[in-house]
């Protein structure tokens, strides 16, 4: 997991300049046991996420016991927050309580971790950590990107095409990781559980240790942030395009045939 030093020094000179890129965040690479998980194909669509909120979720303090949980913030009032540009429950990215029109298939996007743990506590599934969706994303070879270790631009929704926007989530299957996982470079950037931590043995000082995690980038990304190593803090509050998520699960071993 993480960032190998000869990966780093190729990626410092992409597109021929010196890259201001924050790749300490990435560094050390280290060795991480994987418990069995599964773990969604596709990032939650908007019509997957209207679901939710036609059932209420938003009102169900059920689901949202992470939030009311945490001592330092108005649990309640910040939930209030999570609103839509018309002011309705729901993704920053809609209007009136809606998805956007044509856009079913289409990832949600416009959400915190809180309504992104909320959804999956709805699924009865969970976010899926740090390691698990790095391994998802770069298999068992340490490539930097879900199809290889060379940027395709065919492969993926990113900054390059002529209006960058989210593309259905079952577009650019060519893209799609060794696991058969897509999107996990490009479309959005995912939140995943774990709150931000440098790596073991990372000289890295003030990342946002309270922050939880996002990884990969969204449509506006470029080669360089792309990457299925990529990771950046964020608040569990922000929520912005670009910024969506997908569920995994725990696997139980108990009957389960290994094939």
């Amino acid at each position: 997991m993480g960032l190998e030093p000869e990966q780093e020094s190729s990626l410092r000179s992409l597109g021929g300049r010196r890259s201001a890129f924050p790749f300490h965040l990435e560094k050390p690479a280290h060795e991480v046991t994987v418990h069995p998980f599964r773990i969604a194909r596709a990032p939650v669509t908007n019509a997957e996420f209207a679901a939710f909120v036609e059932a209420g979720g938003y009102q169900q303090d059920t689901y949202w016991r992470t939030l009311l949980e945490e001592k330092d913030l108005d649990g309640v009032g910040v939930r209030q927050g999570f609103v839509d540009q018309t002011g309705r429950p729901g993704p920053l990215t809609w209007r009136d309580g809606k998805l956007p029109a044509g856009k079913e298939l289409h990832p949600v996007h416009g959400v915190s971790w809180y309504e992104a743990h909320a959804y999956c506590a709805f699924k009865s599934l969970r976010l899926p950590t740090e390691a698990e969706w790095e391994l998802a994303a770069r298999g068992l070879d340490g490539r930097l990107y879900p199809w290889g270790n060379e940027f395709d631009p065919t492969r993926c929704a990113h900054g390059g095409r002529p209006r960058p926007d989210t593309v259905p989530v079952e577009d650019l299957a060519e893209g799609r990781s060794p696991f058969g996982v897509l999107h996990m470079s490009g479309n959005v950037a995912e939140w995943v559980e774990d709150r931000f931590q440098p790596y073991p043995g990372s000289t890295a000082q003030d990342v946002g240790t309270l922050d939880r995690t996002v990884r990969n980038d969204f449509y506006r990304g470029t080669p360089e942030t792309l990457r299925a190593t990529v990771r950046t803090p964020h608040r569990p509050t922000d929520r912005f395009p670009g910024l969506g998520f997908r569920c995994a699960s725990d696997v139980q071993l108990k009957g389960l045939e290994i094939r």
